[in-house]
Order: C-alpha cells, then structure tokens, then sequence
C-alpha cells in the first residue's frame, strides 16, 4: 500500500500517512514524496519523532543540506527556546532575538545567493498546553497566479535586493559586523520560475530590502502591498504542532512564519534540515543553477 496523501489547505499543504521516515526508504517511496511535494508544495508526516541522525538521512535523499548558521559543523539547526541545558532560555538573550525573526513572512536563505530549496522541521519537543507557536505557510505560486494582470506586469522581470539585516533590524536585533561580512547582500528575481514545475511564484518576504534601480521607500511600500496580497486567508494554511510532526516545504513556492508564543513559559523544541538550493538567480533574466554561474562567471 502507498502513501496516503490527504490536501488540508486550499491550495496546498498535505497531510502524508503509511510511511515510517526511520526506516530505509527505496527510490520509489522517495520518487512518490517528491511527486507530492511538487503537487502541494507543503507535507506534513505526523509521528515522525526523529534523531538527528535520521532527519539528516531523511534530508539528504533530497539534496545536499546546508550547514547550520551558528555551528557549521552540524547540518541541524535547532531552532527551540531551550538553553544547553534543557532549560528555557532567557527570551532577551541574543540567540532568542536572532530567532524571532522567524516571526516574519519570509523564504528560507533567502539572504544565500542560491537561497533554500527544501526545508525540513521536526517537531522535537512541543508543549501540550501551549497557546501560539503555530507555524504558517503561504502559496506563493497561488497568489502569483491571481495577482491582477497589471501587478504582474510591474514585478515581471524586476530584482529584489534581499538582506538578513534587514529582517533582524525589524526584531531588534542587529547584525554585527563579523556576520554582515558573512552574509551580505544578494539579489533574486521578484518573480521566481520553479526549476521543476515551470510554474511561476512571488518571491519577496520580511529580507526584502529594495528593487534594483528603486528608491527604498517606493519598494517598500510595494513589498508591502504584494504581501498584504500573498498572505491573505485564502492563501495561508495555520499548522498547530503535535509532538512528532515532521513538517518539509518547498521554499521556492512558499513563505513561512512562527507565531509568537510565551517563550518563558512553554518549551517549543523544533529542528530543522536545509537543502541547498539551485536559485533563485538572475543571468540574461533566467533563473539559474548558482554553481553554473560561478561557472559562466569565471569562463
């Protein structure tokens, strides 16, 4: 018997059952969840308490992953409110106002020049009583498709300035200058074309500075406006977490966010897997595989 896939969102997001994610997979059951990812964009594997070592096992039939921002010796980043050891940590602490940034609409790595493809987060540690911590989800290839003819129009093309200043400022948390040197700015189309699927999505979120050859102000207002637009009810599927729940998404067609929680009085323990991306970015308006543009560059 295959998986079983059953849509929750309206557009997207997918619960998958009959399947054990410790276990061996062969190339078909892969081929199978990646069919669906393609389909509905977001999965969601209830009961899926997972070791690190067997999240990265997981990740890893998808692509290569990206090493964790704080230690980049693991491929897991932890992205839960407990400190070393166990207990919960101070919310004003550095580590804890870095974090809240995931508060914001936003698309993993978007501030990489080949921003995330796929995102993995396994619900380690959610208390049973908690009220918030849901995660959030938005169709961006959906509301691509219904933005009016002219807003289409005037994005088409169009570059976005995107840095991981930008979110963190809007939390109170500046980067310092050894970490603005490690992630500077970069630039991705507005309009994102999907390596796999063809179909086209906004790609803007809360890193989004500027459009090339536009004044800061005017692009704001315009971020604003296509997000006010992208993240409307009919576009967003809310995810309350259950302890065990392994949630993946494709960053190249969806933004996420956290909803604000009481990090001082409930542990909310999840961790995370990255694939690397392919993109998105920009050579003669086409977006394109970031190692065969280092390539071309230096031809």
């Amino acid at each position: 018997m295959g998986l079983q896939v059953k849509r929750l969102g309206r557009t997207f997001f997918a619960e998958v059952r009959n399947i054990d994610l410790r276990s061996m997979l062969g190339n078909e059951t892969v081929a199978e969840i990646r069919s669906a990812w393609m389909e509905h964009g977001v999965l969601v594997f209830p009961g899926q308490l997972l070791t690190d070592a067997q999240q990265v096992a997981f990740s890893l039939r998808f692509g290569d992953l990206e090493e964790d921002l704080i230690d980049p010796t693991k491929f897991i980043a932890n992205l839960g409110n407990l400190d070393e050891d166990g207990k919960l940590r101070d919310p004003a602490s550095l580590k804890s106002r870095f974090l809240r940034a995931n508060q914001l609409w936003h698309s993993d790595s978007a501030y990489f020049p080949a921003a995330a493809k796929l995102s993995f987060l396994n619900g380690r540690r959610i208390a049973p009583d908690m009220i918030g911590g849901e995660t959030q989800w938005a169709d961006m290839r959906a509301a691509y498709d219904e933005l009016p003819e002219a807003s289409r129009a005037a994005i088409e093309g169009k570059v976005a300035v995107h840095d991981m200043q930008t979110s963190r400022a809007k939390t109170g948390r500046l980067l310092s200058p050894e970490e603005r040197a490690k992630w500077p700015p970069v630039t991705h189309p507005m309009v994102r074309v999907h390596e796999e699927t063809g179909r086209k999505a906004l790609y803007v979120g809360s890193q989004a500075t500027c459009i090339v050859g536009a004044g800061e102000v005017e692009s704001q207002k315009l971020f604003a406006e296509l997000m006010d637009f992208a993240t409307q009810d009919k576009f967003v599927h809310t995810h309350v977490w259950r302890e065990g729940d392994l949630v993946c998404w494709d960053n190249r067609r969806v933004v996420h966010r956290q909803r604000p929680f009481d990090e001082a009085k409930f542990p909310r323990v999840v961790v995370r897997t990255t694939v690397r991306g392919t993109g998105p970015d920009v050579i003669d308006g086409k977006p394109v595989d970031e190692y065969a543009r280092l390539k071309a560059m230096a031809a």
